[in-house]
């Protein structure tokens, strides 16, 4: 089949040569009434007798694009080193959390991409005494790749990511109203947990083309994991009004792993 392409190319481009050459034919009068012809085309068609194995390659490159990701990020932690201060009524329910759901936000450009994400889990108990205790995660990430293998069916993506682990405990009344002294005997608790972490990994996922907007856009659905590493040993923690020094250290496996859906939105150029 490549073969066919290549030699109808041939002919296409020989016959316009032809027709060319026929119309730009001149000739120069010399004193003794001879005449000259010589052929006007100086420089000859080029034919480009590249052909690409895969139409999806020949005919479709990425140049700029945008990515739109949701995805469950899962990171293990253990605030055990923290039982002696927050009992082990809050610590049994801080460690619980694992999970958060992220929707991240990409730019791509050829082979390159470069995303930010939020995410927020929140997590409610009361099943201690009187007591509501809330343990909110929330996520914020900066993200850098390179798209290795970029075929039509999969996507094969080396990436780095820098994260900020914010994760805040409230411990409050489960009744809606209290009186005043049982409040400043029992005050509310509110604490605010900040980790930095730093990922690197790969990005692992399969195309489909079905209810797509545009013959260049793809569903992915997929999975990575890699390698996690802390930023700060001791996470920086903070009242609703002051910072709170501690030597104390959550602990965080060094891995970390998710699944995710994208959208991608591609532009195409031709080389």
């Amino acid at each position: 089949m490549k073969s066919f392409i290549l030699f109808s190319l041939l002919i296409v481009s020989f016959s316009a040569y032809s027709q060319s050459s026929k119309s730009l034919l001149a000739y120069t009068k010399h004193s003794n009434n001879e005449f000259t012809l010589f052929d006007t085309i100086s420089k000859p068609i080029q034919i480009n007798s590249k052909l690409s194995e895969d139409s999806y390659e020949s005919e479709r490159k990425m140049k700029f694009g945008a990515i739109f990701f949701e995805s469950l990020d899962i990171i293990n932690v253990d605030f055990s080193d923290f039982e002696s201060i927050l009992g082990d009524y809050n610590i049994e329910n801080m460690n619980k959390s694992g999970g958060v759901f992220t929707t991240e936000i990409a730019g791509t450009y050829k082979r390159y991409y470069l995303g930010i994400s939020c995410g927020y889990d929140h997590d409610d108990y009361n099943k201690h005494d009187s007591l509501d205790i809330e343990f909110n995660t929330t996520q914020f990430g900066l993200h850098i790749g390179y798209n290795l293998i970029d075929s039509k069916r999969f996507l094969i993506t080396p990436k780095v990511a820098l994260k900020w682990n914010r994760y805040r405990l409230i411990n409050s009344d489960n009744e809606d109203k209290i009186p005043v002294e049982q409040y400043m005997n029992e005050r509310d608790l509110d604490l605010r947990f900040n980790q930095f972490t730093g990922f690197v990994g790969l990005n692992l996922s399969v195309k489909l083309y079905q209810f797509n907007i545009e013959h260049t856009d793809y569903w992915a659905i997929g999975f990575y994991g890699g390698y996690l590493f802390k930023l700060n040993n001791n996470p920086y923690v903070y009242s609703s009004k002051n910072r709170l020094t501690t030597n104390k250290e959550i602990g965080i496996k060094d891995y970390n792993f998710g699944f995710y859906i994208s959208y991608n939105f591609d532009s195409d150029y031709k080389d």
